[in-house]
């Protein structure tokens, strides 16, 4: 990046590579969930829960499940299996969906009271689907309700385990029923249990998937807030400091003028008691409009001097900022520490906003008849001809010209970016 002629290199010039020599790489966040697999069971029991597709429905499965189990029971009555062992099987089908409405249905909805429940369901699970596909293998087909059900409650691999179990019971006792051989079963069981598994992968990722998008708007509506908050207090901001300019440029320049005119007419006509008056009024009243205008100077300078502004500025930047100030400090005025400050706002903003960069040094020389603020930064750099009227530098420019100043950017591609802005200001 090229350097003035008539100035020593800064330490905050980008080299060639445009890294800062001595500097670490610092790594930036992405702000993307690398982990995946969350289990259901895991998910936080609020908003991130509350967006899982298959914790919003409740009543939905409720009636799924009984419109399974309904089907199941009738398709069991209707069944050619002896009488005795029909109606054992049917009531071991009722008693598992009063374990649900009692056990099941609550270990589904409530994570924090679930695991002692969890146990007395997986039991009645065991003891009472298993012996019912031995007694009628017809009931077999309220694994489709189950197998969600079972998912939902114990997550992907505990869910696994406990399928597993249930398909083992219900494919076997189906098929021994049927008088399959051994090696039928065994593919038939297998099939199952593979068949279970991708479901639970399947399951496993929609749920990881539901969580990612549920904290990322957690995060999008955090960082709305924020931006509202900012743009409230920016709006808020920029109206006290165009109120303190047009009270300075006006009613302030007024009162001044008032107060040289009356001392003109002094010299000319003498002392005058009403001319002692209006300027001692004039002289009142200055002093009161520049203590309203020193009021709505920004926060950051009522707190201090400029230079404080400027540390904590830097120190509440998002990313590193080498702040230097050389020279001897001295008050350069409202005005020209309002548009300074103002300047460094407006900068670290671009930086945050377009620069991608790693690290940013800040510096305030006061030197003779001048003061001379630059921010520099390493990141992808741009072509300031070409954004001219972009990334507030109309706005920064106009400021510092007001107040009889000028405003150097020096940027490339790849080369960083370099803002001064330079105020006259008495020695």
């Amino acid at each position: 990046m090229p350097v003035r002629a008539d100035r020593p290199a800064r330490k905050f010039f980008l080299d060639m590579s445009g890294m800062i020599p001595g500097m670490p790489a610092a790594v930036l966040s992405t702000g993307r969930w690398t982990g995946r697999g969350v289990d259901m069971s895991d998910v936080d029991p609020g908003v991130a829960r509350a967006e899982n597709v298959w914790y919003r429905s409740y009543p939905f499965w409720d009636a799924y499940f009984a419109l399974v189990l309904v089907g199941t029971v009738a398709a069991t009555a209707a069944d050619g299996t002896p009488p005795g062992r029909k109606a054992a099987a049917i009531l071991l089908l009722m008693l598992l969906s009063l374990a649900y409405v009692a056990i099941g249905r609550k270990a589904l909805r409530s994570r924090e009271e679930r695991r002692p429940g969890c146990r007395v369901y997986a039991a009645a699970l065991l003891l009472m689907f298993v012996p019912a596909t031995v007694l009628a293998p017809v009931t077999s087909t309220a694994l489709a309700a189950l197998t969600p059900q079972v998912y939902m409650v114990y997550g992907t691999a505990r869910g696994f385990v406990l399928m597993v179990a249930l398909f083992s019971g219900a494919i076997g006792s189906a098929m021994v029923a049927s008088g399959a051989g051994v090696t039928l079963t065994l593919v038939m069981m297998l099939v199952g249990i593979v068949c279970s598994g991708l479901l639970a992968t399947f399951i496993g990722r929609l749920s990881a998937q539901n969580r990612e998008r549920a904290l990322l708007i957690d995060e999008l509506d955090r960082t709305r807030d924020e931006l509202a908050a900012v743009s409230r207090e920016a709006g808020v901001l920029a109206e006290r400091e165009r109120l303190a300019r047009d009270i300075h440029d006006t009613i302030a320049q007024g009162f001044t003028s008032i107060v040289m005119l009356v001392q003109a007419a002094e010299a000319e006509v003498g002392s005058n008691r009403h001319l002692d008056l209006v300027a001692r009024t004039a002289r009142e009243n200055l002093a009161e409009t520049r203590g309203l205008v020193a009021a709505l100077a920004p926060p950051a300078l009522a707190e201090g001097s400029l230079v404080e502004a400027l540390r904590r500025l830097a120190a509440d930047f998002a990313l590193p900022v080498d702040m230097d100030v050389e020279g001897e400090q001295r008050p350069l005025g409202a005005a020209a520490e309002v548009v300074l400050l103002r300047v460094a706002q407006e900068a670290l903003a671009n930086v945050r906003k377009h620069a991608g960069a790693r690290s940013v040094w800040m510096s305030l020389e006061f030197g003779a008849g001048e003061a001379r603020l630059t921010v520099a930064d390493d990141g992808r750099g741009f072509d300031p001809a070409a954004v001219a009227s972009g990334f507030g530098l109309r706005g920064m420019r106009g400021r510092v010209e007001q107040v009889g100043g000028g405003l150097t950017v020096r940027s490339g591609a790849g080369e960083g970016a370099v803002v001064e802005a330079v105020l006259p200001c008495s020695a």
